[in-house]
């Protein structure tokens, strides 16, 4: 009875400690698509503006909206009349300045909003340089500095968070071969007792991964619980850094913490009871 006891304790402490640890990485594997999405809504929301000459013709505007609509760069477009950018300027400004210069020195544009792999300073460049060519087109404005300041920052925060996940994952694998094998560490008698009846590392091994098998199912459920506690709770508290993420992504995030778990409990498990059948050897 003490015995079955220290088993079961083992179990629950061994189930506890990958909870914990699974829990940890889907955090940071949370962290990391809120991340990418993040930057797909700053990617998206980048717009460059397509300047029309003075001398535009119908013809040309028609061409021009062809080209916008067909492009592969561009997913959506607004025209902007002079009138129009001369009253959206002067709600920013404040002043009259058409009544003070007697003339409207903006031109018609079109508003272009990019697809986001396009929202890269060497692919902007491509673009400007293509609607520029444009008849009918004076310029392409957009702020180059700042794009370049946001994308540079942008990848480099990702690549960050992604060497950091790589690393915890390491550790994560570390963690749960030590708990593991310290969990069939406590059995090796039980394990020497099946060798000494003439039990095969087949049959030995077959109740230890089944077992691991369950342990890591619950461990990645628990996990994925309380990571869906935790981000609720987050978005709860501070709803200015609600994360993005949307019910079917962390739906795939949980699957990926129980397999993670499966994968880890049982591998591990099937190593070192394979580890003890051959000491008794």
């Amino acid at each position: 009875m003490a015995g079955q006891k220290g088993l079961k304790a083992d179990y629950s402490v061994a189930t506890v400690s990958v909870t914990l640890v699974l829990l940890l990485l889907g955090m940071v594997g949370y962290i990391l698509i809120n991340a990418y999405s993040s930057t797909s809504v700053v990617r998206s929301e980048l717009s460059v503006s397509v300047m029309l000459a003075d001398t535009v013709t119908p013809a040309q505007r028609a061409t021009i909206e062809k080209r916008l609509g067909m492009h592969p760069a561009i997913a959506g477009w607004r025209y902007v009349s002079a009138d129009e950018a001369a009253r959206d300027f002067q709600a920013y400004i404040g002043t009259d300045f058409v009544g003070f210069l007697g003339e409207n020195p903006l031109p018609a544009s079109y508003e272009v909003t990019l697809n986001p792999g396009y929202a890269e300073s060497a692919k902007l460049v491509e673009v400007e340089r293509e609607c520029t060519s444009w008849r009918g087109v004076a310029e392409v404005v957009y702020q180059r500095k700042i794009v370049e300041t946001v994308m540079r920052n942008l990848n480099r925060l990702n690549a960050i968070l992604l060497g950091l996940g790589g690393l915890l994952l390491l550790i994560t694998v570390m963690l749960i071969s030590n708990t593991l094998r310290l969990a069939v560490a406590a059995k090796r008698q039980a394990i020497a007792t099946m060798k000494l009846v003439g039990a095969t590392p087949g049959f030995i091994r077959r109740p230890f991964v089944l077992r691991s098998f369950t342990q890591g199912v619950v461990a990645g459920v628990l996990a994925a619980g309380l990571l869906y506690l935790f981000a609720d709770g987050l978005a709860e508290v501070l709803p200015e850094v609600k994360l993005v993420a949307d019910r079917e992504t962390f739906a795939l995030l949980a699957s990926a913490m129980v397999l993670v778990g499966v994968c880890i409990c049982t591998t591990f498990t099937a190593v070192a009871v394979n580890r003890y059948v051959r000491l008794t050897d």
